[in-house]
């Protein structure tokens, strides 16, 4: 017997198939104005938020380039070199993102205030800018949003107080026993990352500060000098520490079978510092003192 498929039933598997295709099929990106190309602008679709935008330039955008940029209605911006001042802030704040990176700048630290302004920002990364910002810290310390923050220096350290932060990643010298001490006792944070490398700034110090953080479920000490009974040994007081990462960390293999046999439900890697590096820490900490 010969068998025909309803007509009604084909229909409706193409109306099917379009809108799996609608679905997967990546979003059209919005012609870039000509006005940023000057500025070595780039748009990109990057999930979780969306539409990106990209500027690099050696001066600060001009008012007609932040025209522009508020009729592409991106949620997420990177500004790279002299591209984003004080003036830059205030427009950046109308736009409202949700994810801001900033690798070098002008800004100062009334305009890193701003930031406080923008009350859907969930992610505010930092590279390259050493200046502290203290006229921030009101500002950054209360965001109401900001859920992941990293940076490299002072610029924006205030953030690391945000009351609804989940993950912080502190690089070179914002890996260090005085801006650990920040986040002392800080009621969300679940991902602490510190990245010393080319510092000596930090060490067994700063586990007094992190055993403090009651959600803390993810460390990672990376190109560090520790020992078990200088601080190590207060890991296992982290209630809820499910994964600890330790790269390129000095630690001899007595403490760390010590650090192993505390903590026997936690994931543990653990990558020995060179020979090589070693020397180079040791010469950065003889400097330091």
């Amino acid at each position: 017997m010969k068998h025909t498929i309803p007509l009604c039933a084909l229909l409706v598997g193409f109306a099917l198939l379009a809108s799996a295709y609608a679905q997967n099929k990546p979003a059209s990106l919005p012609e870039l104005p000509e006005v940023l190309k000057s500025a070595n602008a780039a748009l990109a679709d990057r999930k979780p938020v969306g539409l990106t935008l990209s500027v690099d330039s050696k001066t600060p955008l001009s008012a007609a380039q932040w025209d522009a940029i508020a009729t592409l209605r991106a949620r997420a911006f990177s500004f790279g070199g002299s591209s984003l001042d004080d003036a830059g802030m205030a427009r950046l704040v109308a736009l409202n993102p949700e994810m801001v990176t900033v690798n070098g700048s002008l800004v100062t630290g009334a305009g890193a205030a701003k930031f406080g302004e923008m009350k859907s920002l969930k992610a505010l990364h930092t590279l390259h800018i050493t200046k502290p910002t203290p006229e921030a810290k009101a500002a950054l310390g209360a965001h109401p949003t900001l859920e992941v923050f990293s940076s490299d220096g002072a610029f924006c350290i205030e953030a690391v107080t945000a009351p609804k932060l989940q993950r912080v990643d502190l690089k070179h010298g914002a890996a260090s026993d005085q801006f650990v001490a920040l986040l002392k006792n800080h009621p969300s944070l679940e991902s602490v990352r510190l990245w010393a490398k080319g510092y000596a700034t930090l060490s067994d110090a700063a586990i007094a500060s992190l055993v403090t953080i009651p959600k803390l479920n993810k460390l990672s000490l990376e190109f560090s000098v520790f020992t078990y009974a200088g601080g190590l040994n207060r890991l296992k007081e982290i209630p809820g520490l499910a994964t600890l990462d330790l790269k390129d960390v000095a630690l001899s293999p007595e403490d760390l079978a010590k650090l192993k046999a505390d903590l026997p439900k936690v994931k543990l890697t653990f990558t020995p510092m060179t020979p090589e590096y070693r020397a180079q820490w040791d010469a950065w900490a003889t400097k330091k003192k």
